[in-house]
């Protein structure tokens, strides 16, 4: 899409998974945007003292500083009015107005395209009556309504795993070698997460077995495996709740073996490309 609307714009993107963080640099490549990239909420606030931004992409579950903690010190104590739009691949009708009452403008679905980053900067800007120029003949998209709860994958008597590569190749075009790069990017950072839960696990370090299935699911989010997904958010709440604990060291074992079929389907996958 050829808009000169951000040509120029400084973008500040808070994301912490390395994966999420390269789709995003793709997606905006062409834009003419310039792009810095906060791992936490709590390195964006260094940021914002040292530079003015444009615009703010905010991602919702980060370790050290989340992103609502970070959008109120924004809004509060740095007192900024920088548009921030949150990123999160769990929002609902509810979650929209926490992201409201935290101080933030709009929302994204993470992973996005540009005809959804610019409905939501046209939302976004109609909202503050400062809208520079029409940015783009798409419509605007209301806040996604994406379920808390992922929904169990169906029973698949063949043992194999699904994998969706349809949103990556739609996100990456004719780009084989990005592609390639973000295959072998999941490739090499499941297995050191799935190493992270076991280890956590070990100890009984709840917090961090936590956060790593939190990164699993994000990981997921553009390699797109059901199970996977649903294994990790089962260990992510389970961990977090303080419930059902006993159940993780099983289900870290099933998403292990899981992840090995879906390990040996992308590496044929990059024998193809």
């Amino acid at each position: 899409m050829n808009n000169p609307m951000l040509q120029g714009k400084k973008i500040l993107v808070v994301e912490d998974d390395f994966v999420n963080q390269m789709l995003i640099k793709h997606s905006l490549a062409d834009t003419g945007a310039l792009l810095d990239i906060a791992g936490n909420g709590a390195e964006s606030i260094q940021f914002l003292k040292e530079k003015a931004y444009d615009i703010i992409l905010m991602d919702i579950n980060m370790p050290v500083m989340d992103g609502f903690s970070a959008t109120r010190i924004i809004r509060a104590e740095l007192q900024l009015k920088t548009p921030i739009i949150a990123m999160t691949g769990w929002s609902s009708r509810e979650e929209g107005d926490k992201f409201a009452e935290a101080g933030m403008d709009g929302c994204l679905a993470k992973p996005f395209g540009l005809d959804a980053f610019y409905a939501t900067l046209n939302e976004v800007f109609n909202k503050r009556e400062e809208v520079p120029a029409p940015v783009a003949e798409v419509p605007v998209a209301p806040v996604p309504e994406i379920l808390v709860e992922a929904p169990k994958p169906a029973p698949n008597s063949s043992g194999e795993v699904q994998v969706d590569l349809s949103m990556l190749y739609e996100l990456a075009g004719d780009n084989k070698e990005y592609k390639i790069t973000i295959i072998n990017m999941f490739l090499q950072s499941m297995p050191e997460t799935i190493a992270k839960i076991e280890q956590a696990i070990a100890v009984q370090d709840w917090d961090q077995v936590q956060k790593s299935a939190h990164y699993a699911k994000s990981s997921v989010s553009v390699v797109q495996v059901p199970e996977l997904y649903h294994l990790a958010h089962q260990i992510e709440l389970a961990a977090k709740n303080r419930t059902n604990l006993e159940a993780i060291p099983d289900d870290l074992v099933v998403l292990r073996k899981k992840y090995a079929a879906v390990e040996q389907f992308l590496k044929a996958e990059l024998l193809r490309l």
